[in-house]
């Protein structure tokens, strides 16, 4: 066989759209992390803080109506009231907001008019939502739920958006690395021997014996080669590197057959059955001891 004979399997589509699928799905993965730690928390934090202050007013102007308080007295409360309260008396609300919050926004002014408020807290009565947020929620140009009760993000669990980007990341550039540095490789055989992808030429005399027990299942096989006195090994990895495609004449198969054709060593070939009474025997000895 002359050099003209050379086989070369490239990297195949099922593996490149594999590759190409993975760095997708962690990029925008990281992509969406991240925005959910810089913006979409801390933005939405805003919106139930407000929440919040609609549910306290609710609670407290019932209170103050079954105890007589007076309109002056409304006004005085609200206006010592805050949006940004902390959720806890150990908890600070700075990192759970963009950065440009005001954190002394007192109560708006729909709460803060006891005229106003009262007549929303009547048309409110019975309703799942506090009276008069469905109408702020969506005004100057806010579009915030209908009913925003779920919990303030904290800034553990914003923190923790952060650090899933960052793995995101870290995974999206693994699968990029691994996709360009396939893209670059390639299996090759010749007249004089094996180029395994991303590996040095072995030539076939050098080749002792190939384990090729994964060959007709996952379309691997393993060369085992002598270099400067010691053994090393080689990957014929086929489902990456050409491919069984009848129609593009199975290249993978064909590079194997080669690598077959030119080698004097030991090939290990058990069939399933004997692989399986291989294992059973290896273990009787351990069930005996049990029965002993």
């Amino acid at each position: 066989m002359s050099n003209s004979d050379e086989l070369v399997c490239k990297p195949t589509k099922w593996f490149l759209w594999r590759a190409v699928a993975m760095a997708a799905m962690f990029g925008v993965g990281a992509f969406m992390f991240f925005k959910d730690w810089k913006w979409g928390y801390p933005e939405k934090n805003v919106e139930k803080y407000y929440y919040r202050a609609f549910e306290k007013a609710n609670v407290e102007f019932g209170e103050q109506q079954a105890n007589g308080k007076t309109a002056a007295d409304w006004e005085a409360f609200t206006s010592e009231q805050k949006i940004f309260t902390p959720i806890a008396d150990d908890t600070n609300v700075a990192p759970t907001v963009p950065a440009q919050t005001n954190l002394e926004e007192p109560w708006p002014p729909v709460l803060a008019d006891y005229e106003q408020y009262s007549k929303a807290y009547e048309d409110g009565k019975g309703l799942a939502i506090p009276p008069g947020w469905k109408k702020f929620s969506n005004s100057d140009g806010r579009k915030w739920s209908e009913k925003s009760d779920g919990e303030v993000k904290t800034e553990g669990k914003i923190k923790e958006q952060l650090y899933i980007g960052i793995l995101c990341s870290v995974l999206f550039l693994g699968a990029l690395f691994l996709f360009l540095r396939t893209m670059g490789r390639a299996m090759k055989v010749d007249g004089e021997g094996f180029t395994p992808a991303g590996g040095k030429f072995i030539p076939f005399g050098d080749i002792r014996r190939i384990d090729a027990r994964k060959w007709d299942t996952k379309g691997l096989a393993y060369v085992f080669y002598e270099q400067n006195g010691s053994e090393k090994k080689a990957k014929v990895d086929g489902m990456v590197y050409g491919q069984f495609k009848k129609e593009e004449g199975e290249p993978a198969q064909k590079l194997y057959e080669r690598i077959l054709a030119n080698f004097q060593g030991e090939l290990i070939e058990l069939a399933p059955d004997e692989e399986d009474e291989e294992e059973r025997s290896s273990e009787e000895p351990a069930a005996n001891d049990n029965e002993d």
